[in-house]
């Protein structure tokens, strides 16, 4: 058996995945090196074009494996702040609604804020909160071909009007998975709900981050890594897995150097891995097969500011707009950022005096979010590239396990097969796992 320290693990991607794995293999004394095509590390998640400080994320009650993370990397009083908001939805009328929370023990909590939560008509939430009811006491199941139903269809067989699937349900999909309920599964609609809606008080918390991922994951990570003499290739591409006997012997890099490694762990996107690999595998193997079958969203993130205060932060779902969510953050008491999110492609490109940009301040007034006396002061949007996993029906069976059929080669990223929607805790909880399989194996 071999001690960490004469194995060594290339990881492919410098993302919230491959960095996570990369940390964790690092801590057990691993030799790590980290192979990452951009010029900094962060993948998707990093706007190599800003300043990213001003960037603040949200991260849930139930995302235990990126709060594990954040509490590891920060000791003590330099966790970075995080506040509690709450979550609103804008009705047609243009006012907005609090989804509440209460404090009861699981499940009666859940059952209490469906009935209380006014974006829903009484009838539908009485509904609602019944069929709840029936299924925690077993005597009602959830249907067996959810994963054949889109979350549209599902939500109009038990009884939720098109206008609650519009102004509430589809808002909700857009938030946490980053699909339309025209287009998702009703299992991938109801797996990201549970953890959030039908689980304990604590696990629906939100909290906004108010520092960027910059700073609270990436530096310190990279701080750690170079603390135990792992290297960081950055600006550097992979181009080819070279194999011998159905084991990755090295991987072939763009400058035409290879690196040789015990254990190779990919954090790509799918369509970055798929042409890695040799060919026989992609033929032979229903596990790579499957990789081809994914597909992916651009995502475009909207930012900017106002000389205005902030008295608190706001997490608001919209419905009437193409854009899904807008996050109201603080960095000074003077100064109120807006955070923007949409799949329409058209944001793209965001330039002065375009007609995005002048729009962006009657949009944000027509949600009395901006002061009629002020006005925006930046605008910039970034469009990220195939980064949202499309959850269409029958995508469940395509995510992979992190344990691919080749013996040293490991998956991680928010597209593989976690339990949890492609997001952060994905990612996160994809990096531990691959650390552990190397772990679990090494002991074996």
């Amino acid at each position: 058996m071999k001690s960490p320290g004469s194995q060594s693990v290339v990881i492919l991607g410098g993302g919230p995945a491959g960095l996570t794995a990369a940390y964790r293999l690092a801590c057990h004394g691993y030799r790590v090196t980290v192979v990452e095509q951009r010029p900094l590390l962060g993948g998707a998640f990093i706007d190599e074009h800003s300043d990213n400080d001003s960037e603040p994320f949200t991260v849930l009650g139930c995302h235990h494996a990126t709060r594990e993370l954040l509490h590891s990397l920060h000791s003590g009083l330099q966790q970075p702040e995080a506040m509690a908001i709450s979550l609103e939805f804008r009705l047609p009328d243009g006012s907005f609604v609090h989804y509440p929370r209460t404090s009861f023990p699981a499940p009666l909590h859940t059952w209490v804020n469906l009935l209380r939560f006014a974006g829903i008509p009484w009838k539908e939430r009485w509904r609602l909160a019944s069929w709840v009811e029936q299924l925690w006491e077993g005597d009602a199941e959830l249907p067996a071909d959810l994963e054949q139903r889109t979350a549209d269809d599902w939500l109009a067989s038990i009884g939720q009007s098109a206008q609650t699937r519009s102004l509430v349900w589809n808002p909700l999909a857009h938030w946490l998975t980053g699909n339309d309920l025209c287009t998702m599964s009703a299992d991938a609609f109801v797996r990201s709900m549970k953890p959030v809606f039908l689980s304990t008080h604590p696990d629906s918390r939100i909290s906004v981050v108010q520092n960027s991922l910059l700073p609270c994951f990436v530096q310190p990570i990279t701080e750690v890594l170079m603390q135990r003499n792992a290297t960081v290739l950055r600006n550097t591409e992979a181009t080819q897995f070279r194999y011998e006997q159905e084991r990755i012997s090295s991987v072939l890099l763009q400058n035409g150097s290879l690196l040789q490694a015990d254990w190779y762990v990919t954090a790509l996107p799918p369509q970055q891995l798929t042409p890695l690999l040799p060919e026989r595998w992609l033929t032979r193997y229903a596990y790579f097969q499957q990789l081809v079958e994914l597909r992916s969203i651009d995502n475009a993130i909207l930012h900017a500011h106002a000389e205005q205060p902030c008295v608190t932060p706001r997490l608001i779902l919209l419905n009437d707009t193409s854009f899904h969510a807008v996050l109201v953050t603080a960095t000074t008491p003077d100064r109120t950022d807006f955070t923007l999110t949409t799949t329409d492609s058209q944001f793209a490109q965001v330039r002065p005096d375009s007609p995005l940009d002048l729009a962006i301040p009657d949009l944000l007034k027509s949600w009395r979010l901006l002061l009629p006396d002020r006005s925006v002061a930046s605008t910039r949007c970034r469009m990220i590239s195939n980064a949202i996993l499309s959850l269409k029906p029958g995508t469940k069976s395509h995510r992979p396990l992190q344990r691919s059929p080749i013996a040293n080669l490991l998956l991680a990223g928010s597209w593989t097969d976690t339990g949890w929607p492609p997001n952060l805790e994905s990612a996160i909880v994809s990096g531990n796992r691959c650390a552990e399989a190397i772990a679990l194996d090494r002991s074996a």
